[in-house]
């Protein structure tokens, strides 16, 4: 048996669209990718620790991208690239306006802590006391690798660092419980400081190094002694804007300068 196939003269093929996408409206799309996921994020850099946050930009930008991928349908394969810039700024809220914004606030910053109530303030990112002292017979140092991060089948280390340490007491002669350590870290082959004019800086709940030897209480908190943050949280916040200004600019650049030409079919 023969089975013939006959070809419909009459018809219609699939017309391409007369008109591209208007683009105006990849733009402000794209805009809305951009904003949208950073400024959604920006609580996570306010208020949680970083662990969580990160995780937060692994998983919430999986529908973002999902979305992304369904308007490049209509809207061509460029707004991917919003889609990409989104995660750019996400990452820049939580790691750099949120946090500023957070400790601007007081969320994420303590001042004016009793050493011996240091315990009852250990959610906070950052901790400054009052009326302490740092025991100079308790100084030493000690060089480790960096412990980046803690898995099941090992760990993953950075470069080796030089760690100086000092125990804080209180000057009222109360007993700080856990164990407080101010301590400052830098390269191998340089010394840092660990100055009384301080008074505190960013709590360490677990060590960053992986040293079991060492003349440590178990249980300590550390904190990586730091002077006034105030200025220094203020440039990064402008930073982080500017960086968001940059993006949009990116973004611009890609919508009305295009460096190649969409096909359309």
């Amino acid at each position: 048996m023969f089975v013939g196939f006959v070809e419909n003269q009459n018809r219609k093929k699939r017309e391409p669209n007369e008109e591209p996408f208007p683009s105006i409206f990849i733009f402000w799309i794209g805009l809305s990718f951009i904003f949208g996921f950073g400024f959604f994020l920006l609580p996570f850099g306010a208020f949680f620790p970083l662990s969580i946050s990160v995780w937060a930009i692994l998983i919430l930008f999986l529908p973002v991208l999902f979305l992304g991928i369904l308007v490049s349908k209509k809207t061509g394969f460029k707004i991917l690239l919003a889609v990409f810039l989104s995660l750019l700024a996400g990452v820049n809220s939580v790691l750099f306006l949120g946090d500023s914004i957070g400790y601007g606030l007081g969320i994420t910053a303590k001042t004016e802590v009793l050493p011996e109530e240091t315990s009852q303030y250990l959610n906070y990112r950052y901790l400054f006391l009052r009326d302490f002292y740092l025991d100079e017979s308790t100084a030493g140092e000690f060089r480790s690798p960096l412990l980046v991060r803690r898995r099941s089948g090992g760990s993953v280390y950075g470069p080796v660092i030089r760690f100086q340490y000092k125990l804080v007491r209180s000057v009222s002669g109360k007993e700080i419980k856990p164990p407080l350590y101010a301590i400052c870290y830098s390269k191998e082959d340089i010394k840092c400081h660990l100055s009384s004019l301080f008074s505190g800086g960013v709590v360490l709940r677990e060590p960053i190094w992986d040293l079991e030897d060492l003349p440590l209480a178990k249980d300590s908190v550390y904190l990586v002694w730091r002077g006034p943050m105030e200025t220094e949280m203020f440039t990064k916040c402008i930073f982080s804007l500017l960086f968001f200004l940059f993006l949009v600019l990116v973004w611009a650049v890609v919508v009305y300068f295009p460096f190649w030409k969409e096909k359309t079919s």
